[in-house]
């Protein structure tokens, strides 16, 4: 990756170089930040990949321990950037929200659980590897949308174009055995990432061009797509599937910021 970057063939975009700062200045002083969002896909794709699917990003997200919170609180602003104190208040032991100096984007930080449509613990996850969190996590947080967009779509085809589907994490690997453990526990997250493998699966089309780039992501939805579904499932998802589609299984927008 580092190999990559510096013979770069594609640009690294403005707020990818911010974010890339951030992160670094946490890990020299010893606290724990992981990207995730479009950035952290952006830095672990290949050049190919950059150039096909890459897009302009509007904003940072990080993910960081309860431990490591209060030193991330003082990087961010000795970095200049400018707390949003009344949603940090209100909202700061699951989340922090920063302004840049210049007000051009915001630092969107959460504090080891991701919860949108539904909720990813990462906690344990941050020391795994460096800069980013793991591709399988990535990937969840954008598969576990219940509205997936094209933009969400495409950024979930830019990870799989470039990482092997094997039962451990690494630089260009995807942990499916992780991901199949999560969904067969929580029938819920199950539903919304298996939809959401075929709606990306539908959109293939449009997202990349003909050709060998598009075959492989189509085969490895596919491949993810047989294993979710043969994994064993635990009792709680059996009794929730008996429930199915007739009770909402993921929250809103606002009952997650909540």
């Amino acid at each position: 990756m580092e190999a990559e970057r510096k013979a770069g063939a594609v640009a690294e975009p403005e707020l990818v170089a911010a974010a890339r700062t951030l992160c670094e200045q946490a890990d020299q002083e010893g606290v724990h930040a992981r990207l995730l969002g479009g950035i952290a896909i952006w830095l672990r794709a290949s050049e190919p990949s950059r150039s096909m699917l890459g897009r302009d990003y509007a904003d940072i997200d990080l993910v960081t321990s309860k431990r490591h919170a209060r030193g991330l609180r003082e990087v961010l602003e000795r970095c200049g950037y400018l707390p949003n104190k009344m949603f940090n208040a209100t909202q700061g032991d699951t989340r922090l929200y920063y302004q840049a100096p210049d007000g051009g984007h915001h630092v969107d930080v959460f504090i080891e659980r991701f919860v949108m449509s539904h909720e990813l613990a990462l906690g344990s996850r941050l020391p795994v590897e460096p800069l980013t969190l793991p591709a399988a996590d990535l990937l969840l947080t954008k598969l576990q949308i219940a509205e997936l967009n094209r933009k969400d779509a495409s950024d979930a085809v830019m990870l799989l174009m470039d990482h092997e589907l094997e039962e451990h994490d690494g630089e260009r690997l995807l942990n499916v055995r992780y991901i199949c453990d999560l969904c067969a526990s929580n029938w819920g997250l199950y539903t919304t990432v298996t939809d959401n493998l075929d709606k990306t699966a539908a959109l293939l089309d449009e997202i990349t061009p003909a050709g060998s780039a598009r075959e492989l992501v189509g085969a490895r939805i596919a491949r993810l797509r047989t294993q979710l579904e043969q994994a064993p499932k635990s009792g709680g998802w059996r009794r929730r599937a008996k429930i199915g589609r007739r009770v909402r299984w993921y929250q809103t927008p606002d009952e997650a910021t909540r």
